[in-house]
């Protein structure tokens, strides 16, 4: 069994980043080989006893892991057309690689050359002022003339406009979404989602039909965060999912940036808290494109 395909099938069981990351570091560090995977049994059992918060481990995940393995020829032939990238791969972004509980599996759709170009997150508040518009509008054809690849949620606002106008410039745009990429959400953006996966790249750690769950979006974030080398917020309320975002990508060493907005606007408490903070300003392009590292 390939070591991509033995990850997919932990991915099936497990339920954590963590979990699949303590026995991915287990299989690469004792250097076990293709050949002897999948993990028998008792081996898997004890493995999962070891784990320093194994209060998950139930029967039932082991009797899981066992039947799919005995019968990995009907588990491949179920995700063989299903294209993932796996962390051991060598398309897999070395950013992303290197980032804390980096996701072991992504499901994709779209074009992978993506990943290798400049890379730039965008997140901000879903409830968009003229404002936030327009400073999208500004930044996003220069970004895109400038061979910047749009990285960002599909949610709606700031993230889905910003794609939008990406789409519009002709340029590339990345989308990481908080469940299987066979669902839409939220619905407004369907024919968006459709056109990134056709005109750019879908990214999900999720399989198909999983659908949105509140969890998904905070864990969905740290991959936005970590995936570029910055991320710009555009506007953003003083307790949001941008800040989350901003705060993955401080964690991560990546570059913060703001636009700053009016003192008295809800909509710009957040970005104006993380320039006091110590976010760099984006005033013009030229603030953001030094920020900007090409891996």
């Amino acid at each position: 069994m390939k070591l991509r395909e033995y990850l997919l099938l932990l991915h099936t069981v497990l339920t954590t980043p963590k979990q699949e990351h303590f026995i991915y570091d287990y299989l690469v560090n004792n250097q076990i080989a293709e050949k002897d995977l999948p993990l028998g049994r008792a081996e898997f059992t004890d493995l999962l006893m070891k784990y320093d918060n194994y209060h998950f481990l139930q029967t039932s995940v082991v009797n899981d892991y066992m039947t799919l393995a005995e019968n990995f020829v009907n588990f491949k032939e179920k995700y063989a057309q299903l294209p993932f990238l796996a962390i051991c791969d060598s398309q897999y972004p070395r950013q992303l690689r290197e980032s804390y509980e980096a996701p072991v599996i992504l499901f994709y759709q779209g074009d992978l050359a993506y990943l290798s170009a400049p890379l730039l997150t965008i997140v901000g508040t879903r409830t968009m002022s003229d404002y936030g518009r327009k400073t999208l509008e500004t930044f996003i054809p220069e970004l895109t003339a400038a061979g910047v690849t749009i990285v960002s949620g599909l949610a709606k606002g700031v993230d889905a406009y910003a794609q939008q106008l990406a789409i519009a410039e002709n340029g590339r745009t990345i989308a990481v979404i908080g469940n299987g990429l066979d669902i839409c959400y939220p619905a407004e953006n369907r024919s968006l989602q459709h056109q990134i996966g056709e005109k750019g790249l879908l990214l999900s750690e999720y399989f198909p039909e999983v659908r949105p769950k509140q969890h998904h979006f905070p864990a969905r974030n740290r991959i936005l965060a970590a995936l570029s080398s910055a991320t710009l917020v555009i506007e953003a309320q003083e307790r949001s999912g941008s800040l989350i975002t901003a705060a993955y990508a401080t964690q991560e060493n990546r570059n913060v940036l703001a636009v700053p907005g009016n003192i008295n606007g809800g909509c710009s408490a957040g970005t104006n808290q993380l320039i006091a903070a110590g976010a760099r300003p984006a005033l013009k392009l030229d603030d953001i494109l030094n920020e900007i590292i090409c891996y």
